[in-house]
């Protein structure tokens, strides 16, 4: 999906797209964040608590998608079921980093923890999709110039 298309989904607020498939209704999206609160006991009984550290965002996304928009066609919407099933077994499959679009937030390098696609006889030609993701962290490699007063031996540089 492109960024314009990207851009458009998130400011007209009507499509969740997560990657490249577009989900035809959103049930719910749960955002998570949370932190580790270290805790030491001491001799008095109280508890220090002195470091935060925060863990990785999570996003939950229920939603739905239909083979609609081929009224007039049922193959047409079950080949459209068939290749939305396909397009998250890839995302799964591929270990990629995506983005997820919704209506009031853009997740940007998500990874898929779990997806449980489920359909049953009485809703028709569409099924149930509940996505698990989280934040991947990336980090940047920097190098430093290690002042040569500080180095001994061959760790110079």
């Amino acid at each position: 999906m492109s960024l314009i298309n990207l851009l458009y989904s998130y400011l007209v607020g009507k499509r969740t797209v997560i990657g490249v498939l577009e989900l035809d209704a959103l049930l719910t999206e749960s955002t998570s964040l949370r932190s580790h609160i270290t805790e030491y006991p001491i001799e008095d009984g109280s508890v220090i608590s002195d470091h935060i550290t925060q863990e990785s965002e999570t996003l939950s996304i229920e939603g739905v998608i239909t083979g609609a928009g081929t009224l007039f066609n049922i193959a047409a919407g079950k080949a459209k079921l068939i290749a939305a099933k396909e397009a998250l077994r890839e995302l799964h499959k591929k270990r990629e980093l995506i983005t997820v679009v919704t209506g009031i937030d853009v997740y940007e390098d998500f990874a898929i923890e779990s997806c449980e696609i489920s359909r049953n006889n009485e809703d028709g030609e569409q099924f149930s999709v509940n996505l698990e993701l989280k934040k991947i962290n990336k980090v940047t490699l920097r190098t430093e110039e290690i002042p040569p007063e500080k180095t001994k031996g061959k760790a110079t540089g």
